[in-house]
């Protein structure tokens, strides 16, 4: 079973590989994570002959169906984290919503078993389509997550499950005079700019996936903590 795509009336089917491309282009155009150019980025893991950017979260065939996310090529995580709490906020944040556990599917920092389609996947390399997947002959996408062993840099965010730290996710957005008032309360203040899911905050509020213009990867200019007072009315 295949995940379960609702196309807009418009769109029109098209035989064969085409409309499974235009599927995956349709999606990734109007997600929340859209951005300018993945490429180059830490979160671009193609190599010399495993070429494809996209492949490596994305596939136009057999996406997981466990999984509210673009056509996505890996598994989720399954495990269950500790939100960020506080005896003075004004609303609550819960389990991490599906736009959210996309990102923890990595950044979770644990490898665990999870089973799709009947195949185990018990690391964060496995994708549900491997063609050309692993690159056997060179290993520079390697450096993307584990810099600490090639270049001293870094490694990549590994956040846990203990969220207790981290800036609150998947909760609706305040409604008090503390927070600015977002020109759509569903999507707060669109494409470039801090955004809500839902009229939640996720991850995708203060980060583009797609985009390190201004690392790490934030939604836009972070200076003088621009990102932080377009919701916080300091």
């Amino acid at each position: 079973m295949s995940a379960q795509v609702n196309l807009p009336k418009w769109i029109k089917p098209a035989p064969g590989w085409f409309a499974a491309f235009a599927v995956l282009v349709l999606l990734i155009s109007n997600s929340p994570l859209q951005g300018a150019s993945v490429v180059g980025t830490r979160h671009d893991l193609s190599t010399g002959t495993t070429t494809r950017v996209c492949v490596f979260c994305h596939t136009p065939h057999t996406a997981n169906p466990d999984v509210n996310g673009p056509l996505w090529n890996r598994a989720g995580t399954p495990l269950t984290f500790t939100p960020y709490s506080s005896p003075t906020m004004e609303t609550v944040p819960g389990q991490p919503s599906p736009v959210s556990a996309l990102c923890l599917g990595c950044h979770d920092g644990v490898i665990s078993q999870v089973t799709v389609y009947g195949m185990v996947f018990d690391n964060k390399h496995a994708l549900l389509q491997l063609d050309g997947f692993p690159d056997t002959t060179s290993y520079p996408n390697c450096e993307r997550c584990h810099s600490d062993f090639y270049t001293g840099k870094p490694t990549v965010l590994s956040l846990g499950t203990d969220l207790s730290d981290d800036h609150p996710i998947s909760m609706d957005y305040p409604a008090s005079s503390k927070f600015n008032v977002p020109p759509d309360v569903q999507n707060g203040w669109g494409m470039g700019d801090v955004r809500l899911v839902g009229g939640k905050v996720e991850c995708v509020s203060c980060h583009n996936v797609h985009d390190n213009t201004f690392p790490p990867f934030m939604v836009k200019n972070n200076t003088a903590s621009a990102v932080c007072i377009t919701c916080h009315n300091k």
